[in-house]
């Protein structure tokens, strides 16, 4: 099986006729998966298809369909024949899709939701949105945002059902661009627009420490004041740490990341236990750490802004429900 390349990129799919191979871009897979997945294929294979890789095994995905296991792993079989290629690794703890499922699995989720949206509206529904959504999302918005839009789409759309996914920035906009997400938000710290997603925050960045500390002692403090300043901040590379290297390249600043980590929480929990100073985003400050055990001031001369961005994704047509989800994040954004 050949390998599943980016947008425009030329791949190889080995077709079920003989050793033939077929060479496409994603554009033309992407209507092929739709063709030989929806023509030629019973729904039953693909919806058992995304149970067992949500579930990460056959057993959990048959117990949550109600089903026998191996009813699904008949139709899961039947699948891989059509499609010509395997879609589960097996592991110790159950299964893992492959190469080929993974590039799959977007497609297959989309095409679901596309085909209960078209049940609902056979039924009279189509004005209520059907099926999963996947959102990716950085930590910094996750906590407020989640729980928002969960109550949202609990209140006025009961047939949608989310799936979050956290994850920086860099890894946001990677899923948005290879299908693994609709709905995306993610931060930049330069001016100027992104292509194909529109800005729905934008805010200082503060340098927060542990109360007392001496670079902290005024509301704003010039950029300067970090040269030799023990920080952490998020795993490299990332957008934040790269702007923040490059101001302090042009300005003779010493920057001293002494720790990294892959989570809003560990940086806090670092700040509170270690004594040590990061930059987050002003309304996450307001937020979560308006405790007495921290002190925050913005950073200017030259100020760093965080901007926030919400993206569709375009690898296929968005369905009703990412476009309902992608409009309540904007709603639930732009009120902050």
């Amino acid at each position: 099986m050949g390998r599943l390349g980016s947008t425009g990129r030329r791949v190889l799919l080995r077709m079920k006729s003989g050793e033939r191979r077929y060479a496409a871009t994603s554009r033309e897979l992407d209507w092929l998966c739709r063709f030989r997945m929806g023509a030629a294929m019973d729904l039953k294979g693909v919806r058992a298809f995304c149970s067992v890789a949500e579930g990460g095994g056959f057993s959990r995905a048959a117990a949550a369909q109600g089903v026998a296991q191996s009813v699904l792993s008949r139709q899961v079989s039947a699948l891989e024949q059509e499609l010509g290629g395997r879609l589960f690794h097996r592991t110790g703890r159950g299964v893992k899709p492959t190469e080929f499922g993974e590039a799959l699995l977007p497609r297959a989720r989309a095409l679901l939701a596309e085909a209960d949206q078209l049940a609902a509206e056979a039924r009279g529904e189509g004005a209520s949105p059907v099926g999963s959504v996947d959102l990716g999302i950085v930590p910094g918005w996750a906590q407020p945002l989640v729980s928002v839009l969960t109550a949202r789409v609990l209140a006025d759309y009961p047939r949608l059902r989310l799936r979050v996914h956290e994850a920086y920035s860099g890894q946001i906009e990677a899923w948005i661009a290879t299908g693994r997400v609709e709905v995306a938000v993610f931060n930049r710290y330069r001016r100027g627009a992104v292509r194909g997603a529109e800005q729905v925050s934008r805010c200082d960045m503060m340098l927060v420490g542990p109360k007392g500390h001496p670079a902290l002692k005024r509301r704003d403090v010039p950029f300067r004041s970090l040269d030799g300043v023990a920080l952490c901040g998020p795993v490299r590379p990332n957008g934040l740490t790269t702007v923040m290297s490059e101001v302090a390249a042009r300005h003779d600043v010493a920057l001293n990341f002494v720790l990294e980590g892959s989570s809003s929480a560990i940086l806090r929990e670092a700040v509170l236990r270690c004594g040590l100073c990061t930059v987050f985003p002003r309304p996450f400050v307001e937020r979560e750490m308006a405790g007495p055990g921290f002190a925050a001031s913005r950073i200017v001369k030259p100020s760093l802004e965080q901007a926030t961005w919400l993206a569709v994704g375009t690898q296929r047509p968005a369905t009703l429900a990412a476009r309902t989800v992608a409009r309540l994040v904007r709603e639930i954004l732009k009120g902050r």
